[in-house]
């Protein structure tokens, strides 16, 4: 249940001067004397343990949309997560509050900016519902879409068509329900056999997005995982680099944001696993080296469990360079290393912070241990040296988190 108390004093906050603000207090005074909203509100919020973003959406009467939007948020993930519950099929004016949203809104909506007597505005809906959507059955494997989701199974493809690959009727049932920008679903007739495939169809349907069955060979054409999954489907993804051409930070923070550096992380199943605990600790994005497993291999998008396509992911061609614009934009990094002298329970946290984890076997480069701010080790018994980087990730989170109750 939203609390319309907090989503206000965070309007009020953010952007006082606003009149969209205005008129929505007023209507929620009126809607708590008379049980009824005098205009047909549908509010949004995101934040794990605070609101950190709210969208407001009222029918649309201009530009021919379905909705007027009023969008403010002060993390990227705040960002992404309204985006990400804007409902598929429908188009939308928006009101952004901030020029560093214009990146983000691209990344799941497409359409344009324009320019009225009131301001400036996006005109868009989410990136795969704007087209016309097919729902046919394919059974050449020559088919132009069966040929374009064969280019998603290499690194060169994902990147050429910014689209990456969701396999098996979990992950693609996630994708539909978190509202990732999805492109196509590709299916067997095994999807039939369950109720849960039959549901995953018509919500598919329902938020128009293209759907083509097709037989074991055409299937067995586009992946290379065995067995041949009953389902598979494209979505499109964020990648963006971490600095901008000034050297500075091409990423928005508040300053009770975290963030987790991944170096190097050479494993695509430990880097999806530390993707997933990045995601459950609330993180506000995730920056990774540009060398190592990427995100978006397909164990990784499995391991992360939802994870990708939903966290601002970046990454960088040079880890210390990025953790010093952080350092110098008044952010704390802390470098996780069995090597370092203090313990991580003998650390007091403020935030910003990052947090920074290695390879599996080098752990952090030297260059990126200087870097740090501080380094800290995780307590162990003996018998071990070491954890899992995903394991060690955590503890490392979830401790800044217990301290600073981002």
């Amino acid at each position: 249940m939203i609390n319309y108390d907090k989503v206000i004093a965070f309007l009020e906050r953010e952007n006082s001067d606003a009149t969209v603000v205005s008129r929505f207090k007023q209507a929620y005074h009126a809607f708590s004397k008379t049980g009824e909203w005098h205009q047909n509100y549908q509010v949004l919020t995101t934040g794990w343990q605070k609101v950190d973003g709210v969208l407001l959406m009222t029918p649309g009467d201009t530009f021919d949309t379905d909705y007027q939007v009023y969008l403010t948020a002060i993390t990227e993930r705040g960002l992404r997560e309204l985006l990400l519950a804007f409902p598929r099929r429908c188009s939308g004016i928006f009101h952004l509050t901030e020029k560093w949203m214009d990146n983000g809104i691209q990344d799941v909506l497409e359409g344009e900016f324009v320019h009225t007597d009131d301001g400036r505005f996006y005109r868009g809906m989410k990136r795969g519902s704007g087209a016309v959507v097919e729902q046919r059955t394919i059974s050449k494997r020559k088919d132009a879409v069966a040929a374009e989701m064969r280019k998603l199974a290499t690194l060169k493809g994902k990147l050429e068509y910014s689209q990456f690959v969701v396999e098996g009727d979990l992950m693609v049932e996630r994708a539909v329900r978190d509202g990732l920008p999805i492109e196509r679903i590709l299916y067997t007739t095994v999807l039939f056999e369950t109720s849960e495939g039959q549901s995953l169809l018509k919500r598919a349907a329902a938020d128009n997005i293209s759907c083509y069955q097709v037989n074991d060979g055409v299937m067995g054409s586009v992946t290379t995982t065995r067995p041949v999954p009953s389902v598979i489907a494209s979505a499109y993804f964020n990648f963006r680099h971490f600095l901008s051409e000034s050297g500075k930070p091409n990423f928005h923070f508040s300053p009770g944001c975290t963030i987790l550096i991944a170096e190097n992380i050479a494993n695509p199943d430990n880097l999806g696993m530390t993707l997933r605990t990045a995601d459950a600790v609330g993180v506000s994005a995730v920056l990774l080296s540009h060398i190592g497993a990427s995100p978006f291999h397909k164990n990784c998008v499995r391991a992360s469990r939802g994870a990708v396509g939903r966290l601002p992911l970046y990454y960088a061609t040079d880890i210390p360079a990025a953790i010093e614009a952080l350092r110098l934009s008044g952010w704390r990094v802390l470098g996780g290393t069995a090597n370092a002298e203090k313990e991580l329970y003998a650390t007091k946290f403020s935030l910003p912070t990052a947090v920074v984890v290695g390879n599996e076997n080098m752990g952090l480069s030297a260059e990126t241990q200087v870097s740090c701010t501080e380094l800290v080790r995780i307590p162990m018994a003996s018998g071990q040296s070491s954890l899992n980087v995903g394991v060690a990730a955590g503890v490392l989170l979830y401790e800044v988190a217990r301290q600073c109750r981002i």
